[in-house]
C-alpha cells in the first residue's frame, strides 16, 4: 500500500478543501519527521489518513465511536470534532488493514493528544494544527518552535487550545489536560 494509493482513496471520499488539508498536513508531518529522524512510512501513513473519517455523517461516528471505542468516547459521544478522529483509526485498520499500533494511535489522538505520546503521534498531532494554512492567534510561534522544540510547541498548542476551549465553555478532553501534564514534567 502506497501514499499514492491512500491519497487516492483519500480523494475519494473528502471534499477537495479537506483533501487539501490532509495533504498540508502530509507535507508538514514529513518535515518534522525529517527534522526529528522519525519513520517517514509510519508518519505519511498517520497524516495522509488523520481525517479519512471527517466528512462521515454524525450517526455514522457516534455508531463507530459507540461500538468500538465505547469507554474512550463515551464522555464526548457529542461531540465529532472528536469521534472523527476515532473513527479514522477504525477505518484505517478495517479497511486498509494498518495493524501497527503507533500508525493508528497518531490518527486515533491527533486532536487530543494524550500522555506518552510517541514521536509519530507527536509529529501528526502538531502537523494537523501548524499546516500552512491553519490561520489561528500564535500558530506562527508554534509553526517556528516545532522546527526546534517539538515538545515545547505541543505545549504551547495545547495551552493555547485550552484557553480556547474555557473562553467558548467548551469540554476540554482529559487527553489534552494529561498530555499537557505530562509534557511539562517531561521538558
Amino acid at each position: 500500500m502506497t501514499i499514492d494509493f491512500l491519497k487516492r482513496e483519500l480523494s475519494s471520499v473528502l471534499s477537495k478543501k479537506r483533501y487539501e488539508h490532509s495533504i498540508r498536513v502530509l507535507d508538514t508531518a514529513l518535515n518534522l519527521g525529517t527534522i526529528y529522524d522519525g519513520d517517514l512510512n509510519k508518519i505519511a501513513i498517520a497524516a495522509i489518513l488523520h481525517d479519512y473519517a471527517k466528512e462521515l455523517k454524525r450517526d455514522e461516528l457516534i455508531k463507530i465511536a459507540s461500538e468500538h471505542f465505547k469507554l474512550e468516547t463515551q464522555d464526548y459521544i457529542s461531540n465529532v470534532e472528536i469521534l472523527h478522529s476515532y473513527a479514522s483509526a477504525y477505518i484505517a485498520k478495517e479497511r486498509f488493514k494498518i495493524e501497527d499500533t503507533e500508525i493508528l494511535d497518531a490518527i486515533k489522538y491527533h486532536t487530543t493528544g494524550r500522555k506518552n505520546m510517541t514521536l509519530t503521534e507527536k509529529i501528526v498531532y502538531i502537523a494537523d494544527a501548524i499546516e500552512p494554512k491553519r490561520e489561528y492567534p500564535h500558530v506562527e510561534k508554534i509553526r517556528d518552535l516545532a522546527l526546534v522544540d517539538l515538545n515545547e510547541a505541543i505545549l504551547l498548542e495545547v495551552n493555547k487550545k485550552i484557553e480556547y476551549l474555557i473562553k467558548h465553555e467548551f469540554i476540554i478532553h482529559t487527553n489534552s489536560i494529561e498530555m499537557r501534564n505530562w509534557l511539562l514534567k517531561i521538558s
